[in-house]
């Protein structure tokens, strides 16, 4: 995927586009994150963000910005606009109406019910359409909605904090506090960013932990992002294969909607759920080599319409769901500490014959927490746009 070669005004104002985009990430599932700035000689009369599903539009909340005085304008947009009618009516319909007289987009929207057809509808009624702008940026921003909506999956985020030497606690399980205060803050923006955030019946046992967001503990600049009227819990999945869990015991049932996913051998049972409580549901899905499927979950999630899994387990689930391929990101917070050979390794991959066979990721990201660093590595995904 290549930016075409584009003026630098348009470079200008699709980035004031995509930052604005960037605050819905937090708030806009399960819907793409969206950004509308609206230009007319040279200056900005309207711009807005979708922030909510149900919720106006990036287009809508810019031509509300602009009193929909916009005739003649330049409309640049983050996303193909939509063409159908769901919860909002077509943005694409809406700016023929409005009579902009030019569109420029960042990427085209894979959804079946829009691509191409947004492109369509401003092109039929005149409206000249510049596609590609800053698409790589456009697409990396939505990645996670880019995946899910083209397929039975959603996009894979683990996370992994760790030692120098590639430990996750000592052989005692002692692992508090291996990385910093400033790294565990950004743990808290990367679960805000998710839909749902998946662990173990095991780190609930040995860390009994809540895995909501802890809004109080992200940065002043991101705070600054997020709509607080909109402001969410992600769902919180529990995979407990030998339903070993009493939900009374543990923080992690207490507050917010949490699935526990338990495993069966009775065909019959096969995603069959049930209500716990107003906060706890149990599913069951079947058992494949002793765990739980987890092709089967995330099918499951994927119906459910989340878009972005964070796994934030132990070694043996992170190195599960990267054995079977459907990592899409990882990142890992390295803590300049040697725990010894004694201590828990972070993985445990399984053997590879040959080098051309290893599961690679692309280094996007190396950012320094104090004394930690973060490493964000990509999987590079292919969707035709």
């Amino acid at each position: 995927m290549q930016d075409n070669l584009v003026s630098k005004t348009d470079i200008k104002y699709m980035m004031q586009a995509l930052k604005l985009a960037s605050c819905g990430l937090y708030t806009s599932y399960p819907n793409p994150a969206v950004g509308c700035v609206i230009v007319r000689d040279g200056k900005v009369i309207g711009q807005g963000y979708h922030h909510k599903a149900g919720q106006p539009h990036a287009e809508i909340m810019a031509l509300q910005d602009a009193s929909f005085e916009v005739k003649g304008a330049t409309a640049y947009v983050t996303l193909e606009p939509c063409s159908h009618y769901g919860r909002t009516p077509p943005c694409a319909v809406k700016l023929v109406e409005m009579q902009v007289k030019k569109v420029v987009v960042a990427t085209g929207d894979p959804n079946p019910k829009v691509h191409g057809k947004g492109f369509k509808i401003l092109r039929d009624a005149g409206i000249e359409v510049v596609e590609h702008v800053l698409e790589e940026k456009a697409f990396f921003q939505n990645r996670a909605f880019m995946k899910a909506i083209t397929g039975p999956y959603p996009y894979v985020t683990c996370k992994v904090g760790m030692s120098l030497d590639a430990k996750t606690a000592l052989a005692n399980g002692d692992s508090k506090w291996i990385t910093g205060e400033k790294s565990r803050a950004k743990v808290q923006q990367l679960r805000a960013l998710c839909d749902c955030i998946v662990t173990s019946a095991n780190t609930v046992i040995s860390d009994n932990p809540r895995m909501n967001v802890r809004y109080n503990e992200l940065s002043q600049k991101v705070l600054d992002k997020i709509d607080k009227a909109c402001i969410r819990q992600p769902l919180k999945v529990v995979l407990d294969t030998q339903a070993r869990l009493d939900i009374s015991k543990y923080q992690i049932f207490s507050e917010g909607k949490t699935l526990l996913v338990v495993g069966t051998k009775k065909e019959q049972q096969y995603l069959s759920s049930e209500v716990i409580n107003e906060n706890v549901s149990k599913l069951y899905l079947p058992i494949k080599d002793k765990h739980i499927d987890l092709d089967a979950l995330l099918k499951y999630l994927g119906t459910q319409q989340i878009r972005h899994v964070f796994v934030e387990a132990g070694q043996t689930l992170v190195s599960a769901f990267i054995n079977q391929n459907f990592v899409d990101e990882l990142y890992a917070f390295v803590a300049p500490k040697l725990l010894g050979k004694s201590a828990r390794s972070a993985f445990a991959i399984n053997d590879i014959q040959s080098l051309d066979k290893v599961s690679e990721y692309r280094l996007h990201k190396v950012k320094q927490y104090n004394n930690d660093v973060m490493l964000h590595y990509v999987k590079d995904l292919k969707i035709n746009l």
